[in-house]
């Protein structure tokens, strides 16, 4: 993460085409649904410059 966090401080306005990744307006809602093929601990991240640092990360468990 911290290595794409970088690359986005670096590159503000760079987005994804990927769909595992989603970017919304202030206040508005969306999903990525994730189906994950093994168990464990994973962390996850906004990386639009500024969020990371506020806050705007965290780690989920996934059991089986």
């Amino acid at each position: 993460i911290m290595e794409h966090k970088a690359l986005m401080e670096k590159f503000p306005e760079m987005e994804h085409a990927d769909p595992n990744s989603i970017r919304l307006a202030p206040g508005a809602r969306g999903e990525i649904i994730w189906t994950f093929a093994n168990a464990g601990e994973f962390g996850f991240a906004c990386l639009i410059p500024g969020h990371y640092d506020s806050g705007m990360k965290g780690d989920i468990t996934v059991a089986h």
